[in-house]
């Protein structure tokens, strides 16, 4: 039958609650039978049962060597007696499910030790299975479930063995060695102690299972061997001797109470053992593998501890024991605060975790000597010197714990210091600290403590670095120390190097930045912090030629701030002090503040700008020298204080790239200023001024103005001069900005204003090239018209008198001094720019190109006699003519034009016919190509008849034509053409433009040939020329240019006298012909920007007397030539010497 199975709550030594079965045997109603053949007893579950009767007789011979197996199920049960008694080497198995049990109440047992349950002497084993039980049910205290009488045996336990008043296993021995090995399922239990000795025996037990009950050994030299996942409920003891305690096992268990009577404690095994209480009264402690934890107070512990190379020692400073010889890892577990005063050495390592401060405080001199390293997990190591670290050699890492100090000093440079992910920090609390040895590792670094730490070595950890308090250095005067990545910074990094250092990363937070050593730290990466910057000494660079780098807040420089960025950027801090700013890069740095350091500024490259358009009282205010080099440029809509010397650009406002969409404005400069470079005031549109509040010393260096170049008064920028004296040469580069032109009466514009009592020396200011305007040329003149303004300067295009010509030479025309400053009133003499009269003469010349083109019948065909065919295409000719022409039309600018004219012409008569009565009709048209090309001089820069260009002008015409030719010689001749013209008009300046225009031309002509005799003729002849004339506007950059020429006339009579002869080989036909030419019609009008009009007379009359010759060479060829002299009469002056010759064939 099946036994009934209690359960009773125990407390384990792993501070767990275990569940322990009770078990109560009562007899069954199975059988049982144990058989015995020779030295074997074997027991079975037959009948009867239970088995009553004992097996072996004890202390005698004969039971040396017996084996008995209880088997399953089988119940081996007796009364007050011995159930099984052997002698040496017996082999006992009691199997799953068998029971041995005994009754004791006062028998003494076949060994006179009392009625025991199972006994015998030496070398015998006895082993129960799982499921298996030995046991005492009497009551007899002598009575154990194993009493072994001797030595060398081993109990092998996987089941019960238990005793309900004794002890559960007793050793009779006084001396040699038995042993006990109590598995996972053993359970050995007892009232009291579950194991007793009479003698000095040694005992060698392993508990992998259940002790219930104390575990007190006697005097013998006695082991223990626990292992993770045993339980012993009650006390246990070493008992007298050399005892040793082995904590095995690859889990995790705990062993509440104190070490008591161990010489030994050795730990073993891979797995976790915690001692809850002390091990004082252990000589040797050792951890060879696995850990062992120490939650007891061992501050008295004098003993020895090792810690092996494979083993961990935990405890709290509190329960570490005072002296470690550590060869593998001391892991102090504080959670709370401790001290640890004692002394460890050894090659193992020392870590901290969890979140409590550890004060490592070492009271050996030399101090902690493990040469493993240290490792901080968690919460704070605090030491006052480095050795309490250890050797000097050890690591120190950083798994995320804090390392404190207590004192200043450093730790030696040979520590490897290394921060891994979870980062970590060093507390200086108050005191200051250096670190020669870069630290490595992926963690990130935080500087904790109103100390000072100085990294003086190349730091390479990448998780970034954080100031929590205090002040972080980064070298210490020489050419190392550096960090990689961003800065968290809420108390101060100073940057403390003399070579040049390159720091990438970021800083933000509150803190503040401190350049302290002589070299240059250049900052590129963009930072937040808004702790302030100070320069002690040195360089601090912004940038590094690139987009990055930048700083946020004021700045204290006592050193060099510079700033080198290739794009924009924007500094609205404040800078003070007495160091010096540098712009290198080649982007532009705008400063919005008033900035009253005082070094001085240089402006290497890129731009300068102080203050934007909003921020129009920045300023540089310290007082310091300004140095603007070749290519840079200093601008804005501020101010400077101080001596500026100019090679480069000043922009004034707008006149900067970056700020022209804004509004104009001033720039000062509160000091003397050196122009060596340019002054480029002129931005967007007019109004910039810069005001110089000293003396102006131009050396060789321009000023660029916008002025709206119109009459008196108009808007410009200017130079103001207030209140010194502007000396030197400057060149004024004037930009006109939509100025029409329009003369000047009075002052003028002025361009440079002298205020305060300044004053201006009479070669201080020229113009850099010619300024125009609509039709006008402006000069530069010192002083006004009115009162006050003696020493400022004004653009006019007019003077009082006809000054001496100047010099010319192309492509420049400059003007020379104005020989007086007109007055109100006065008769103002106007400065026509030379392009004028150019422009002006562009319509003289195309429709003089455009007669010579046309001319007449006999200078086209030769002779009226020469038509003589009839039907399709019955002839063609062909002329070539030049002339010279020097032509001057009356007007405004009077322009005379002195060049060549060329041209030529091909026709075809297209039809011909002859009337009954000798009326012939010729039809036809002709195509033609002309060009002009001359000077041009004319009233210009006030002078007149001044070479001012040259004009060319090519005509491709197509005309049309109808002849007829009377009986008796007598001729009708009409003509129209229609031209497409190119035109070219240039002044010596070099300005000109290309327009194009177009002309019709209609012509109707007629001579009476009268005979006189001997083969001399005269003809009277008349013409009327009809010409329509336009062009396109032209736009020079300087203005636009319109041009208006309507219809003109010319009219011609004249009087041929022709005489004819024979030759052998041809007819000649010599003529003289006298005209008189008359042209009238619309004035020619040239326009400025639609505001200033030139007006040219056309009106002409002049005399022309022209030489011919017709030559018929052969039947169907004649050739003709004629010279032609024209002079003016009346009008406009002309004189013109032409040459024409032409061919005719007939087919």
């Amino acid at each position: 039958m099946s036994h009934p199975i209690h359960y009773r709550l125990v407390l384990s030594a792993a501070s767990s609650l275990v569940l322990i079965p009770a078990l109560s045997v009562a007899p069954g109603t199975a059988y049982a039978a144990c058989n015995t053949s020779g030295p074997i007893t074997s027991c079975d579950a037959s009948a009867t049962n239970p088995w009553t009767t004992p097996v072996g007789t004890g202390n005698v011979a004969a039971e040396d060597g017996r084996t008995v197996t209880v088997g399953t199920g089988s119940q081996l049960a007796v009364g007050d007696a011995n159930a099984i008694s052997l002698r040496d080497n017996a082999n006992v198995t009691v199997q799953n499910g068998g029971t041995v049990s005994a009754k004791g109440i006062n028998n003494n047992g076949l060994y006179n030790t009392g009625a025991n349950t199972v006994e015998f002497r030496n070398n015998g084993t006895l082993t129960v299975d799982q499921g298996g039980q030995v046991l005492a049910t009497g009551t007899q205290g002598s009575a154990e479930a194993v009493n072994l009488q001797g030595t060398g045996n081993v109990i092998t336990n996987n089941g019960t063995i238990k005793a309900d008043h004794a002890a559960a296993i007793w050793f009779q021995n006084t001396s040699g060695l038995n042993t006990i090995v109590n598995n996972e399922t053993g359970i050995i239990q007892a009232p009291g102690n579950v194991i007793g000795a009479s003698g000095s025996g040694a005992v060698d037990f392993t508990n992998k299972g259940q002790v219930i009950g104390n575990l007190v050994f006697a005097g013998g030299n006695d082991t223990l061997r626990l292992y993770t996942g045993s339980v012993i409920t009650g006390n246990f003891d070493g008992g007298g001797g050399n005892n040793t305690i082995f904590l095995s096992g690859t889990g995790s268990s705990s062993l509440p109470g104190n070490m008591t009577n161990f010489s030994s404690l050795i730990k073993n095994d891979s797995g976790t053992w915690t001692l809850t209480g002390t091990i004082t009264g252990v000589t040797i402690a050792e951890v060879q593998q696995g850990t062992l934890a120490l939650t007891g107070n061992n501050s008295a512990y004098t003993g020895q501890v090792l810690v092996d190379a494979a083993g961990t020692l935990e405890a709290r400073a509190q329960s570490l024991p005072p002296s470690v010889v550590d060869n593998g890892l001391v892991r102090f577990v504080q959670p709370d605060n401790g001290t640890y005063a004692g002394f460890i050495s050894g090659t193992g390592a020392v870590e901290k975790t969890q979140g409590g401060t550890l004060v490592l405080a070492p009271t050996a001199s030399g101090g902690n000597t493990y040469s493993g390293g240290t490792t901080l997990t968690g919460g704070t190591v605090a030491v006052g010197a480095d050795n309490a670290l250890g050797a000097n050699t050890g690591g120190l890492t950083f798994n995320g714990g804090t390392l404190q100090l207590l004192q200043s000093f450093n730790l030696a440079n040979s520590r490897a210091v290394t921060i891994n992910a979870p980062g970590g920090t060093i507390d200086t609390q108050g005191f200051a600290s250096a670190l020669t040895q870069g630290m490595t590792g992926s963690g990130g670094f935080n500087k904790a403590g109103t100390g000072s730490l100085t990294l003086a070595g190349s730091n390479t950890y990448t998780g970034g670095t954080t100031i929590s308090a205090g002040t972080l250095q980064l070298g210490n005067g020489g050419a190392a120390g550096s960090i990689v990545g961003d800065v968290a910074n809420n108390g101060s990094l100073v940057f403390n190097r003399s070579d040049t250092l390159l720091f990438p990363g970021a800083i933000s937070g509150t803190g503040s930045v401190n350049q302290a050593g002589s070299g240059t730290t250049v900052l590129t990466g963009n930072s937040s912090y808004s702790g302030g910057t100070s320069i002690s000494a040195g360089t601090l660079q912004l940038g590094s030629g690139g987009t990055t780098g930048s700083i946020a807040g004021d700045v204290t420089n006592n050193g060099t701030l510079v700033f080198n960025r290739s794009d924009d950027v924007t500094f609205p801090g404040t800078i003070s002090g007495t160091g010096s700013v540098t712009q290198a890069g080649s982007g532009m740095t705008v400063l919005n503040a008033d900035n009253p350091y005082t070094g001085g500024t240089i402006v290497a490259a890129g731009i300068l700008a102080v203050g934007d358009a909003s921020h129009a009282t920045a300023a540089l205010s310290g007082g310091g020298n300004t140095t603007v080099a070749s290519g840079a440029t200093l601008g804005g809509y501020g101010g400077v204080t101080g001596f500026v010397t100019n090679n480069g650009t000043i922009a004034v406002a707008n006149a900067l790239p970056q700020f022209a969409g804004s509004g104009n404005g001033s720039f000062t400069i509160n000091g003397p200023l050196t122009n060596a470079g340019l002054l480029q005031i002129g931005g967007q549109g007019v109004g910039n001024r810069l005001n110089v509040v000293g003396n102006y010393v131009g050396q060789n260096g321009s000023i660029a103005l916008n002025t709206y170049l119109a009459g008196d008064g108009a808007a410009s920028d200017r130079l103001v001069i207030n209140g010194g004296a502007a000396s030197g040469s400057s060149s004024l580069r004037i930009t006109n900005v939509g100025g029409p032109g329009a003369a000047i009466v009075a002052d003028g514009i002025e361009v440079v204003q002298s205020v305060n009592g300044a004053t201006t020396t009479a070669s201080a200011f020229a113009l850099a090239g010619p300024v125009k305007a609509g039709a006008y040329s402006y000069y530069l003149a010192k002083g006004g018209v009115t009162s006050g303004t003696s020493e400022n300067w004004y653009l006019r295009n007019t003077v009082t008198q006809t000054p001496t010509p100047p010099v010319v030479v192309p492509p420049t025309t400059t003007l020379g001094t104005p020989p007086a400053t007109p007055s109100t009133g006065s008769g103002a003499i106007p400065l026509y720019r030379p392009e004028v009269p150019v422009y002006a003469e562009v319509a003289s010349v195309a429709r003089q190109l455009n007669i010579q083109q046309l001319d007449n019948f006999h200078d086209r065909q030769g002779e009226q006699s020469l038509l003589t065919e009839n039907g399709e295409l019955p002839a063609a000719w062909g002329r070539v003519w030049g002339s010279h022409a020097k032509q001057r039309q009356d007007g405004t600018v009077s322009p005379q034009f002195d060049g060549s004219m060329t041209g030529m012409q091909v026709g075809h008569d297209l039809y011909a016919d002859t009337s009954a009565g000798g009326q012939r009709n010729h039809y036809g048209l002709f195509v033609g190509f002309a060009h002009a090309t001359g000077k041009v001089n004319g009233f210009a820069m006030a002078v007149q008849n001044l070479d001012v260009g040259n004009l060319a002008i090519d005509a491709y015409s197509l005309g049309g034509y109808w002849t007829h030719v009377g009986p008796s010689g007598w001729y009708t001749d009409a003509v129209l053409m229609g031209s497409s013209l190119s035109a070219d008009p240039r002044s010596h300046d070099g300005v000109g433009a290309h327009t194009h225009g177009s002309a019709l031309i209609g012509s109707i002509e007629g001579g009476l040939p009268i005979p006189l005799g001997a083969g001399v003729t005269i003809e009277p002849q008349a013409q009327v020329i009809w010409q329509n004339l336009s062009f396109n506007d032209l736009n020079d950059g300087v203005s636009i240019v319109g041009f208006n020429n309507g219809n003109t006339f010319l009219a011609r009579l004249g009087v041929r006298l022709q005489s004819r002869f024979e030759a052998v080989t041809a007819t000649w036909q010599p003529y003289l012909r006298l005209n008189l030419l008359h042209s009238s019609g619309s004035h020619d009008t040239t326009t400025f920007d639609g505001t200033t009009v030139i007006s040219n007379g056309t009106h002409q009359t002049a005399g022309q007397l022209n030489a011919g010759l017709v030559a018929t060479i052969s039947k169907s060829t004649n050739a003709f030539v004629t010279a032609t002299y024209t002079t003016n009469l009346g009008g406009a002056q002309q004189r013109t010497v032409m040459a024409d010759a032409g061919i005719r064939w007939s087919w």
